[in-house]
């Protein structure tokens, strides 16, 4: 089943249990936004758009020596190369000048495949609340139900990972120091710098002012890092699906606070690309008609090099009450592994979104209600000073948290696909895909479902497994 429908997109984490270094819940679910990707109405243009990127048009421009004619069909302040390889490019319209005519120009060209606006992503703000098997001896992973659950502490007796592998993750960035992951990061590519500016904080109260350039501000980011890929064995924390054994990129592409967009996440596949990555872990989304072409383009292009990219499916549902949200963008765009949440009791997450697009469940945790009992959540890695959930009094410790969402099942899966890499470095994203959904545990109604997809993951079978024959 090739995916052919577009939907949501966001950054998604939901409720988070931080460890004995500070105590505290944090709950709620973080997401983001993007235009469609089969075009965009000019008469409703400036809906998805804040004032600060209102002034960009992003446009692909199949030959790049046709830059400098299309810059004169309107005026310009400047124009950057996005994503060069894919032909996608910014440009920056001066005040006054009208978006809605320079986008109907540009459209116009012969010379211009697409041109849209570049939308404005954001991480709403969130509560905070960690063969035969190998049990490794880092201090909190008595609590990590999940490597249990998807059989990953077996898979570990066939392969721990290949140093020379690289994951590149885009996020909120990294703590570049963190004891449990700084032997295993590349440094940190500040896309959000690069593209937006400094990350600056300022205290609403005390006007304390913190510069989070070139660190994750937010702590999603370094949660999501640490379930991929924390020390095993260092009598410290947690263990990572690949226990330590790849090497990680990296790549800053919010603000503090969560904030981004589409034109700073098509350079953060670049840099991906050009970094060499062989897997892609993307934990963002929003709705389909927020998508962007451009998005869609770097995306295909990651694919046609060989890299396989895994996503979130999305936080927005809530099953207690009958609701089930569609499956986010870019974990709906064709060839995307779209992952979505399982609880400890092997049960679809109540937040967990579903749709004709889902490939397969795995580890993501407990709701925010407590009413619902789904269990625990999922410990990871936390920046090791305050964030920017700490001074908005939702985070009052550092180095380890619990948290649950998509966002985190979505790494276990990437780590997964690491170990497969690992083992057979030439399998394409295909070939990973079609492993991982052959060799899920099937769960709810038999055969593949909206909810569950075609099962929950399970590391050891895709380890063993030695063919390409699933059923798609």
């Amino acid at each position: 089943m090739y995916k052919n429908f577009i939907r949501n997109n966001g950054l998604l984490l939901g409720t988070i249990l931080l460890s004995s270094c500070g105590t505290v819940n944090v709950v709620g679910s973080l997401l983001t936004s993007s235009p469609t990707a089969s075009g965009i109405h000019n008469n409703i243009l400036l809906q998805d758009v804040s004032l600060e990127n209102s002034r960009d048009i992003i446009l692909r421009i199949p030959h790049a020596q046709d830059l400098k004619a299309v810059r004169q069909l309107v005026p310009t302040l400047s124009a950057q190369a996005l994503a060069q390889d894919a032909q996608i490019y910014r440009l920056k319209i001066p005040v006054g000048q009208s978006l809605t005519q320079s986008l109907n120009t540009l459209s116009a060209s012969s010379m211009v495949e697409y041109a849209e606006p570049n939308r404005s992503f954001s991480l709403p703000a969130f509560s905070v609340q960690a063969l035969p098997a190998i049990q490794p001896n880092d201090t909190n992973y008595g609590l990590q139900w999940n490597m249990k659950s998807s059989k990953i502490d077996q898979a570990w007796s066939l392969v721990t990972g290949n140093r020379s592998l690289k994951v590149a993750v885009i996020d909120s960035g990294v703590d570049p120091n963190h004891p449990d992951l700084f032997e295993y990061l590349e440094p940190l590519e500040d896309i959000y710098n690069e593209e937006k500016g400094a990350d600056i904080y300022r205290h609403p109260f005390t006007n304390e002012i913190i510069n989070f350039g070139g660190k994750d501000g937010n702590g999603h980011g370094t949660h999501v890092i640490g379930i991929i890929a924390a020390e095993m064995n260092n009598a410290m924390g947690v263990a990572g699906v690949a226990g330590g054994g790849i090497t990680i990129i990296p790549i800053k592409a919010t603000d503090s606070a969560g904030n981004t967009d589409a034109a700073t996440l098509t350079a953060a596949f670049q840099r991906a690309i050009d970094r060499g990555a062989k897997v892609i872990n993307i934990s963002i989304g929003g709705p389909a008609s927020k998508g962007t072409r451009a998005l869609v383009d770097v995306i295909r292009l990651a694919l046609q090099r060989n890299i396989t990219i895994v996503s979130a499916t999305g936080n927005e549902s809530s099953r207690a009450s009958g609701v089930i949200a569609p499956i986010t963008v870019p974990a709906a765009y064709p060839g995307v592994i779209a992952v979505g949440a399982h609880t400890e009791f092997d049960k679809v997450a109540s937040y967990s979104n579903g749709g004709l697009e889902i490939d397969l469940l795995a580890p993501g945790g407990g709701g925010r209600s407590s009413g619902l009992k789904e269990g625990q959540q999922i410990w990871s890695t936390w920046p090791t000073y305050n964030t920017f959930l700490f001074f908005q009094k939702q985070v009052t410790g550092t180095r380890y948290a619990a948290t649950s969402g998509t966002s985190m099942s979505c790494p276990h899966v990437t780590g997964v696909v690491a170990l497969m890499l690992a083992r057979e470095p030439n399998l394409t994203p295909a070939q990973i895909r079609s492993r991982l959904i052959a060799t899920a545990d099937d769960l709810g109604v038999p055969g593949f479902d909206e909810e569950t997809g075609y099962g929950k993951l399970n590391a050891l079978r895709a380890l063993q497994w030695t063919g390409h024959d699933a059923k798609d």
